[in-house]
């Protein structure tokens, strides 16, 4: 029998007879009531376990992901990718029952928790995610520590030896290898409970942002999928799966938004304007024809990978390189004014200097050898190692903002390269590239977002002041968040940083202020609404889901593929889809966009965040996400791993990007 349970309620489809120890206390057998936000919310997850159990002897269920057992599992480096199905109920207020599902891939290490512990691997510590995968329905925990005690010892947790455990269990099978002083690790369940472990039974999970660049464009040759691949086989697979809930039907001609009541339409993109008053919808053709819409001068460090700068050939190169980038960028109407003042550096720092194991000492002694913006050179290898070093030392400690370039002959040439190394050298120096020529709807935007990793939350914002999408002042806020909620005194904080930014630009308060939140909204809005009022500015609170776990794409004679600029609104939700990529990237992925409050309409809040989306000033390649949540999002990330000065006197520079 499938049992489900949210919050005070127990459901399940057939009367629960045998309740062992326990008595309930009330019961009612009847259909939910759907205007019952906890009620709906127990149906979903009941109608999803009915479906797990229903099917998991014909798939393997990761979490929220069925496993495909049609499809085999993909070995590529020290990598496993699984193909699976997302799959999602929901049960709107009109009682109507919608199916959420994506097509994806689960990533973890081929080798064993066993193997990592063998090699003294450095992914090996507390908190780290692991999966036991060796039964049905796969477990997830997280690691605690390597145990006291071996596996024929008496483990204080299970009351006997974890082998006698194992044949008191009758799966012997697991015991494969292993002998009395065989080590145990502890993990812990989500529900806090610790368990002893044999670690070969344990593998590290991952995910797609954590793969190495190399790995990752391995992995891509086979996941991303353009949409006339993926959108076949993604609503074969979900039908045949769909198949094994006999209690509901759905019609396959619901998979189209305009049979699901959604209001559909495409936003053009918007025009931008360049230097000398060029405008066009095109940053490649804006800055060519035209240069940066605020000229000005800027002073520049090179900061040279010694083990490059030693080798006159790539010394040669580089120089080479820094003409032709100190050339482009007066083309574009930024004069780089490079300091001499690293020159002191050549010849005493030794070759290994970014391979050093103390190189945050190092650091230390010469940050004041440099001047301005410092454009750290050097070879992917060495930039990946130094990186962290560099970002906390200068950054962090020294309030210096760095660019870091990775030198490869074969592309340093290409001009799109150089434009991109620009811009980022551009952001962090506080130029603005381009501006909306088309206004928004609202005057003032505020990034939100909480960054959490290994349990430590810490808010990050950026402010995006004007209806012209000018990025006028970012600072990060230091504060320790509990859990993913902003404090109320932090979003006072937050209106008050804004509040007065935009007064000293402009003169005037914002007319109108938008919030745009990464993820769900789990404020107080009700404070926040008092507090606005003192103002008496008017706001709209938008919650910008970055991975809904939707596909939208258009299928016209024959052929699926997405467009740029779609939308489907519905009320006070839309989803967006942003980008138009090569079919060699993929498929597009749609953003969500909800609208927690009344102001606008839908309509002028998914404009605003679209036209927001070609804001991305620090490179030539446009993103799906508004600059608010993206720069947000890095802005949390760098304080929360100590890569942003807390007093940075560099407000209107990107040290993240």
């Amino acid at each position: 029998m499938t049992i489900a349970a949210h919050g005070q309620y127990i459901a399940s489809f057939q009367e629960i007879v045998h309740w062992g120890d326990h008595k309930y206390i009330k019961h009612e057998y009847r259909a939910i009531e759907c205007s019952n936000a906890a009620e709906r919310t127990v149906l979903e997850r009941l109608l999803k376990q009915e479906l797990i159990e229903r099917c998991k002897n014909e798939y393997k269920i990761y979490k929220d992901l069925f496993c495909l057992k049609t499809e085999q599992s993909i070995e590529m480096n020290e990598i496993i990718v699984h193909p699976a199905i997302y799959l999602s109920f929901t049960v709107e207020e009109n009682g109507n029952i919608l199916i959420g599902f994506e097509y994806q891939h689960r990533f973890e290490y081929k080798k064993t928790l066993e193997d990592l512990l063998r090699d003294r691997s450095p992914l090996i510590k507390e908190g780290v995610e692991v999966v036991d995968s060796y039964n049905k329905k796969s477990y997830y925990y997280t690691f605690v520590e390597v145990a006291p005690y071996t596996a024929g010892e008496k483990s204080p947790y299970l009351q006997q030896s974890v082998i006698d455990y194992y044949i008191t269990k009758n799966e012997t099978w697991k015991l494969k290898g292993v002998h009395n002083k065989t080590p145990i690790v502890h993990v812990r369940s989500q529900n806090g409970d610790i368990f002893p472990y044999l670690p070969h039974l344990l593998r590290l999970t991952c995910s797609y942002e954590q793969l190495m660049p190399s790995t990752a464009q391995q992995v891509n040759r086979i996941i991303k999928l353009p949409p006339n691949e993926k959108m076949p086989k993604l609503y074969q697979e979900i039908f045949r799966l769909l198949q094994y809930q006999n209690m509901l039907t759905f019609r396959k001609e619901n998979v189209r938004a305009a049979n699901l009541n959604y209001d559909i339409f495409n936003l053009s993109p918007p025009l931008m304007e360049f230097g000398r008053n060029y405008k066009t919808t095109k940053v490649s053709d804006g800055l060519g024809q035209a240069g940066v819409y605020e000229p000005k001068s800027i002073t520049v460090s090179y900061f040279v990978d010694p083990e490059l700068n030693y080798d006159p050939r790539k010394k040669d190169e580089i120089l080479d390189f820094t003409k032709k980038l100190q050339h482009l960028s007066e083309k574009l109407g930024v004069k780089l004014n490079v300091s001499k003042k690293p020159r002191q550096l050549f010849g005493v720092l030794p070759v290994d200097f970014f391979k050093s194991e103390r190189l945050s000492f190092e650091l230390k002694s010469i940050a004041d050898a440099f001047d301005g913006t410092v454009i750290v050179i050097g070879t992917e290898e060495n930039i990946d190692r130094a990186y962290m070093a560099i970002k906390r030392e200068f950054g962090a400690k020294a309030d210096i903002m760095t660019q870091f370039v990775i030198f490869d002959s074969s592309v340093v040439k290409n001009l799109y390269y150089q434009y991109n190394v620009l811009l980022g050298i551009y952001a962090k120096s506080g130029v603005q590239p381009w501006i909306l020529s088309d206004e928004m709807n609202s005057d003032c935007f505020i990034g939100l977002d909480v960054s959490h990793e290994h349990g430590k939350h810490a808010s990050g914002i950026i402010q995006v002041i004007g209806k012209d999408g000018r990025m006028i002042k970012q600072k990060s806020i230091m504060t320790a968040e509990a859990g993913e909620t902003i404090a109320n005194r932090t979003m006072e904080e937050i209106i008050d940083e804004s509040i007065f930014s935009y007064e000293k630009m402009y003169g005037m308060k914002p007319a109108h202020i938008t919030f745009h939140r990464d993820g769900v909204c789990r404020e107080d809005l009700d404070h926040l609404t008092r507090y606005m009022q003192s103002f008496q500015i008017p706001f709209d609170f938008i919650e910008i889901i970055k991975r809904p776990r939707r596909r939208m794409a258009v299928y016209t004679n024959g052929r699926w593929f997405t467009v740029q600029g779609l939308c489907y609104a519905k009320e006070r939700m839309a989803y967006l889809c942003a980008t138009d990529p090569r079919e060699s990237v993929g498929m597009a992925q749609a953003v969500k966009i909800v609208q927690k409050t009344k102001c606008l309409s839908i309509r002028d809040v998914v404009s605003d965040a679209y036209k927001l989306s070609f804001m991305h000033i620090h490179s030539m390649l446009k993103t799906r996400l508004p600059i608010t949540v993206h720069y947000a999002d890095l802005s949390s990330t760098f304080h929360n791993r100590g890569l942003i000065h807390p007093r940075s006197v560099h407000e209107q520079a990107l040290p993240f990007v």
